[in-house]
């Protein structure tokens, strides 16, 4: 039975509207917190799954350290082509016998066979399927210098889920083995400053793997020791829809409005699919069908309306002809395709 405390501040009926919502709200926050601190330490509830998101450049050893966590061969860590992964895909396991840990394992960022926003939208496209979202990011880098790639994967992965992202971030490094006697101290002592930046910005702080030695425990329960206190550094929360970006939130919102919209068809096709499968093959089919559900939303939510894009060829237009009279009525849909081009690579 969960206790729940209140805070009651003094003084309220001298606030105004305004001051007076700004205190329900901590209000609810304190009680949301509370709540979820006596659920994690009441000993008759069972413990949520830790969910920890695996991101990282292709190659990086990202589903190899998943399986090092996981103490088992469960992610696509070969890198011939056919191999390597193209979904999230995820397994939750008791580790340590500790508590349920769920690893989400993503497509590289910068994956030469898909585009940059093909694998942003299949991580996103994860999280919205692994509700209500992780509870730590892993960031994923080999040992050494931080390379304009990992600059460019940590920009993207800002951009995409937004500045508060650092604060459930721990980093990884693989490649462990090649420290050769060295700590890892002693790495970012005589490494470069872009990477201790890096560093001092990931609230969960670094660790290293050697990936080639699934039966090292201590590291992995190193890198739960990381997980259990940045857990309990953000309140026992989970990354949510209200840390993203701007943009990202009202494709969201979009992306749930589709899906209500299309609730009484999707159940048909689940009602359908329950008349010709069961067991572990019906819950194959249906993630299968949630995952195309879910792709189709978002594809929608993200086209740009067809009113707003005549918007944009009238603005742009009509402000180049004003500029540089008839000729500037060329640039004008010359600025129109640059613009398209930059929003389909957001």
């Amino acid at each position: 039975m969960l206790v729940h405390v209140r805070y009651v501040s003094n003084g309220t009926d001298m606030m105004t509207p305004e001051d007076r919502l700004k205190t329900d709200n901590m209000e609810a926050n304190r009680e949301e917190e509370v709540e979820h601190s006596l659920e994690y330490d009441h000993p008759n509830l069972p413990l949520e799954a830790w969910r920890i998101m695996l991101l990282g450049k292709s190659g990086s050893g990202k589903s190899s350290a998943g399986n090092t966590i996981l103490a088992e061969e469960v992610f696509k860590s070969d890198m011939k082509l056919s191999r390597v992964t193209q979904f999230c895909e995820k397994k939750t396991k008791d580790i340590n016998g500790r508590r349920p840990v769920t690893v989400i394992d993503t497509p590289g960022l910068f994956e030469t066979r898909r585009s940059k926003k093909e694998v942003v939208r299949e991580i996103l496209q994860s999280v919205s399927l692994y509700r209500p979202g992780p509870h730590v990011f892993v960031v994923v880098i080999p040992i050494g210098r931080l390379t304009l790639e990992d600059k460019g994967t940590n920009n993207l992965i800002e951009s995409t889920f937004g500045k508060r992202v650092w604060d459930f971030t721990i980093v990884l490094f693989t490649h462990g083995d090649r420290l050769e006697g060295k700590t890892l101290n002693d790495v970012m002592a005589s490494g470069d400053e872009d990477l201790r930046e890096f560093i001092r910005k990931c609230s969960g702080g670094f660790l290293a793997f050697n990936n080639k030695d699934l039966g090292d425990r201590d590291q992995v329960a190193k890198l739960l020791e990381k997980v259990e206190t940045l857990v309990a550094l953000n309140g026992n929360q989970c990354y949510k829809s209200n840390l993203y970006p701007r943009q990202e939130r009202k494709i969201r919102e979009k992306q749930e409005r589709v899906l209500a919209e299309r609730d009484k068809d999707i159940a048909h096709k689940e009602k359908q699919l329950e008349e010709h499968y069961d067991g572990e093959e019906l819950k194959e089919q249906r993630r299968a069908l949630w995952r195309k559900e879910e792709a189709e939303a978002r594809k929608m939510s993200e086209k740009v309306p067809v009113k707003v894009q005549i918007g944009i060829v009238i603005v742009a237009s009509l402000v180049a002809t004003a500029v540089l009279g008839p000729a500037g009525l060329i640039l004008g849909f010359i600025l129109v395709i640059i613009m398209r081009r930059v929003y389909d690579d957001i």
